[in-house]
């Protein structure tokens, strides 16, 4: 195999960002709002570390079926709080007609509007991406998986779609989908419409990825990424972007902030900020099967090797520039990261999840076959929970302590406190313990003390995804002043998914409200609280409406003139004048 198309295979398959879909997809239809009533459930509180609790490994898999509708309507419900106030967006795999893998599946936003008076106005919607859109009309798979359905090169083996099915994020008034191999896919935020992939003001090139891990830096009101491209030839090329609160990059003219090249191949998820520095780190993985890859017999994923036998690597980049310091640490692997920052000693304080080894799925299964379908949960996942890493940048030693021994992961912190010292820490936790099971509840964590409390749901056939933090209307900033949103799949209502809400400080108590939706959602990845942001009920149902209006009448779906108003998209339009 020539060296180009080695090269071709690993970073161009990993970053290839599609242009914007043309045509409207036959995809479900919407439907306008209904109301109806929520019932409360009764909470169980799980008293200890070591509570041992069963799980349906059917339910577990049942996550994974393709969500029958995209719909829009409001909900009455009991105790919500009425200092709750704004839209809680959701992003996750959503169709996996074509996918036998999660990380393969399109992308599909949830959103849920709180205006503090009892009232949750639900809508969700597939992002339109190009792929998606393309797939929806021909109505067959037309492009392979990065961990699943393996094309030869000649049958477009390089070219995984842009799924943007990892994060939702809310920054300079924009509402931008993400997914790590590519360019981001801006939305509306009401009606959930896509309006095309986006460049970012012409920051990003059309091969340049942008990383669905973001993190803001809250006392300089910067939103800070990455994006990078894996080569095992030439190094993995890592670049780091700031943009100003009304999203523009701090340097027009030179808008990567640093750019580092790591050696050999890297898998780089997730990234962590302080003042000084950006943080990354570097497992050791390796790149092999390149041949399998390209004549499609193995997906990418597949192709990946982890090495015990090497440290890995956490890498502290200055942000003003400089040379990054290298410190090699205990041999692991971190999907993500909770937070870090600065402590007056000078050295880093990194809050990870932390796994012994990477692991997506068996190697050696049939790539045809489901991965939720092949994987022994308990036997094939990496047992992963938090851990606290103190860097000296000047001494390049290290100190790790394990805070939370429970397994864990979709860790997160008050947003309030991104990028500065924390003490609390909420994540998504397993039924069993000491092994590795789907999530059934959430723990809150004392990063500094090391204690934690944790709730379970109450039934084996009840489980929950990332819990995502929402400060309280008039919090005072502290870590624990706030409320935490997730949804649950409630297997003993036929799936239908209820969304949880808990109270930051008191998470052992279970939820202080529970609505119940209509609809089955499967399991999400990330999302964030927008505060304040509530559009009513009307502006919703007038939204929608002109949504579907456009879709019926545009045969251009993702083509959209930046000017245009006529159907009274201002906000969704207007925004994507210069390019944003």
């Amino acid at each position: 195999v020539h060296h180009y198309y080695l090269g071709m295979l690993v970073g161009s398959a990993l970053v290839l960002a599609a242009l914007a879909a043309a045509g409207r997809p036959t995809g479900p239809a919407s439907r306008l709002h209904r109301a109806r009533m929520s019932v409360r459930a009764q909470a169980t509180v799980a008293p200890a570390e070591d509570v041992d609790s069963p799980w349906d490994a059917q339910t577990w898999r049942e996550t994974y079926r393709t969500a029958p509708s995209e719909e829009s309507y409001t909900v009455q419900a009991e105790g919500l709080p009425e200092d709750l106030v704004g839209t809680f967006y959701r992003n996750g795999p959503g169709n996996f007609d074509y996918a036998k893998h999660p990380f393969d599946g399109d992308g599909m936003i949830v959103a849920v509007t709180l205006d503090g008076s009892g009232t949750a106005h639900f809508r969700n919607r597939f992002v339109r991406t190009k792929g998606y859109v393309l797939e929806q009309r021909a109505g067959k798979e037309l492009y392979s998986g990065s961990f699943s359905s393996p094309k030869p090169i000649w049958a477009g083996g390089l070219e995984p779609k842009n799924t943007a099915n990892t994060n939702v994020v809310w920054w300079g008034g924009r509402l931008l989908a993400l997914w790590e191999g590519g360019r981001p896919h801006l939305l509306d935020e009401v009606s959930l419409a896509t309006s095309r992939e986006t460049n970012l003001g012409g920051v990003l090139k059309a091969s340049d990825a942008f990383s669905a891990h973001p993190r803001m830096d809250v006392e300089r009101k910067r939103f800070v990424n990455f994006g990078y491209k894996p080569n095992p030839l030439t190094g993995t090329s890592v670049s780091f972007y700031e943009f100003n609160d009304d999203f523009r990059p701090l340097n027009v003219e030179r808008p990567v902030t640093q750019q580092i090249t790591m050696p050999g191949f890297a898998f780089v998820h997730d990234m962590a900020l302080t003042r000084n520095f950006y943080i990354v780190t570097q497992p050791p993985l390796q790149f092999e099967g390149a041949m399998d890859a390209l004549l499609g017999s193995k997906p990418l994923g597949s192709c990946f090797s982890f090495d015990d036998s090497k440290p890995s690597c956490v890498w502290l980049v200055p942000r003003a520039g400089g040379k990054p310091i290298v410190i090699e640490v205990d041999t692991h692997f971190s999907f993500h990261y909770a937070n870090a920052f600065e402590n007056d000693q000078g050295k880093v304080v990194l809050d990870v999840i932390r796994a012994p080894e990477f692991a997506v799925g068996s190697q050696d299964a049939d790539a045809s076959v489901p991965v939720w379908e092949s994987t022994d949960y308990e036997k094939e996942v990496p047992m992963s929970t938090y851990w606290r890493y103190t860097l000296d940048p000047r001494t390049g030693t290290h100190e790790k302590r394990e805070v939370f021994s429970r397994y864990c992961d979709f860790p997160v912190v008050n947003p309030a406190r991104s990028a500065q010292q924390h003490r609390y820490a909420y994540c998504a936790t397993g039924a069993r313990a000491g092994v590795p099971s789907a999530f059934r509840g959430v723990a809150r964590v004392d990063a500094e003390e090391g204690e934690h409390e944790i709730w379970l749901a109450p039934e084996a056939n009840q489980l929950v995804g990332e819990p995502v933090y929402a400060p309280r209307a008039g919090s005072d900033g502290s870590d624990d002043d706030g409320y935490l949103l997730t949804f649950m799949h409630d297997g003993s209502r036929d799936g239908k998914a209820t969304l949880l809400v808990l109270r930051a400080d008191a998470v052992a108590q279970g939820p202080v409200a529970q609505v119940e939706l209509d609809n089955y959602l499967p399991n999400g990845l990330h999302g964030t609280f927008v505060p304040g942001l509530t559009p009513t009920e009307e502006e919703i149902v007038q939204a929608t409406k002109l949504m579907n209006l456009y879709a019926r009448k545009s045969q251009e779906w993702n083509t959209v003139d930046g000017s245009f108003t006529g159907l009274g998209f201002k906000q969704l339009f207007q925004k994507g004048v210069d390019g944003r």
